[in-house]
């Protein structure tokens, strides 16, 4: 068997959105990712449904995986041919064990390349409004890890790190910060030097605390701040007033679960950083194309409707029709109806703009927008998931209206991410549940765990799956699609 090959990737500091793109490559094509505590959920939500998703995360004394066992995980996979992301957050080589991980799989004969990641040295600080290097405060900057043993800190040359022309950034430094403060100080740097503490830097939960370097153990004290957590020292600090950006928005600070498939919380994501939101993108549930042969046996001709009812069969139609070598011009004679505005600019999306969308998108409406459209010549063809809502069908058949129902795709449960959602629910404020589906998939994996998040259906139909599977719903959206949901939140946070 052909050995395969580990990938060390940096996912960036939290924002997903500083992964790099050579970073999402490789997740997209990964057999295997093993990942750490600080690496963001999210990006998770990239790797093919069939790619083992493995936990060895580290945060201080609560370690899953010993390093050993890590090296050795790596190098077992990668015997077995697969190809392996090595997941850590910020960048693998910046105080990562990166380089101790590289050097186990070149003593293994494994190959491997490195991804560098954005590292949270320089990236946290400027979500915090505070350039580490500033020509008229700072010429340099100079990175030192604040996570050793209590009697290594004397092993630190702190007479010189004091007398450092620049601004000194201590990563993984807050239970130590009360000895490293005051060495410094011991050492001659100015007691009212500024220094910040910035927590959990670049996501929702980014909190920052400023003070003299004198003052600073105290002050995080007593404002909670808690790990992770870096340390910035320099008069560049004293910019964070003027330089603040991050955090200023309706819903910054915010947390959002998104439940749904991954093209969904893909969009999801996009609009709630508009708002300030973060979102952790935990992908429950997913598309799975069924027997895409069945298209070619269709007699599209017979046919003057098409009812697409989600923007995921949407993308199913047309990856089925390349499948089964369905010319797109079968189309060209039929009219379309969408169950809302997402399926619609889904179908848009494909230069195909729709002749009937319903004021509020469920299926009901669209049966009662689209019944009155049809002639006794008029035959529908119904394009869904194969376990969708049966309400359509149902109402088209007691109209006496002559249809058939194809299903194009399943929707699966995506059981890899139990743990991930568990992780993220202690930590979020809100939980969007976007689809029947979803409701019944969130509440198989939380079970009895108990979570102080605010649920958000997207309309009745799946606030009602919801209610079956005992989930307790806070907001049903007037509107059912993503901006309804947001508005239910933004409305929370005015």
């Amino acid at each position: 068997m052909k050995t395969g090959r580990v990938f060390l990737v940096g996912a960036g500091p939290g924002d997903p959105a500083l992964l790099t793109e050579q970073g999402r490559k490789c997740l997209e094509q990964a057999d295997a990712v093993v990942y750490d505590a600080l690496a963001c959920s999210s990006v998770l939500n990239l790797t093919k449904p069939d790619c083992s998703l493995i936990f060895a995360g580290k945060m201080a004394g609560n370690h899953y995986k010993k390093q050993s066992e890590t090296n050795r995980l790596l190098v077992e996979l990668a015997e077995q041919g697969k190809q392996v992301v090595r997941l850590k957050g910020g960048d693998p080589f910046v105080f990562g064990r990166g380089g101790e991980e590289a050097q186990v799989l070149q003593e293994n004969g494994i190959p491997f390349s490195i991804v560098p990641g954005v590292s949270s040295c320089y990236s946290v600080p400027a979500y915090a409004g505070i350039p580490v290097t500033h020509r008229a405060y700072a010429p340099a900057f100079h990175v030192i890890t604040g996570h050793c043993k209590t009697e290594q800190h004397a092993e630190l040359d702190y007479a010189t790190l004091a007398k450092l022309d620049g601004t000194l950034i201590f990563l993984m430094s807050l239970s130590n910060l009360p000895q490293i403060a005051a060495a410094l100080i011991q050492n001659g740097k100015p007691s009212e030097t500024p220094a910040a503490v910035i927590q959990e830097g670049t996501t929702a939960h980014q909190r920052v605390v400023t003070a003299s370097l004198e003052n600073i153990a105290e002050e995080v004290r007593r404002q909670g701040i808690h790990t992770p957590a870096m340390t910035v020292i320099g008069d560049v600090v004293g910019l964070r007033e003027q330089l603040q950006w991050y955090g200023n928005s309706i819903l910054s600070g915010k947390s959002v679960l998104l439940t749904g498939t991954p093209e969904y919380n893909r969009k999801a994501a996009e609009r709630l950083r508009q708002y300030g939101a973060a979102s952790a993108e935990i992908s429950l549930i997913y598309p799975s194309l069924l027997h895409p042969d069945k298209l070619k046996q269709l007699s599209w001709e017979s046919y003057t409707w098409a009812v697409m009812t989600s923007a995921n069969g949407v993308e199913m139609l047309f990856a089925a029709m390349r499948q089964a070598g369905v010319d797109l011009r079968s189309l060209l004679h039929l009219r379309f109806a969408a169950i809302g505005k997402g399926t619609a600019q889904a179908l848009a999306d494909h230069g195909i703009f729709v002749d009937c969308v319903p004021e509020h998108f469920d299926s009901r409406s669209l049966a009662e927008a689209l019944i009155p459209e049809l002639t006794e010549n008029d035959r529908v063809l119904l394009l869904r998931a194969e376990n969708g809502s049966v309400l359509l069908p149902q109402l088209l058949e007691q109209a006496g209206k002559a249809f058939d129902n194809v299903p194009l795709y399943t929707v699966k449960t995506d059981r890899r991410k139990q743990e991930l959602l568990r992780q993220e629910l202690e930590r979020t404020d809100y939980v969007f549940l976007a689809s029947a589906s979803a409701a019944r998939a969130f509440a198989e994996m939380t079970g009895e765990i108990s979570y102080s998040a605010e649920v958000v259906a997207i309309g009745d139909a799946t606030a009602k799956a919801a209610a079956v599977a005992e989930i307790s719903v806070t907001h049903i959206a007037a509107q059912a699609d993503i901006d309804g949901m947001i508005q239910c939140i933004c409305k929370e946070e005015v």
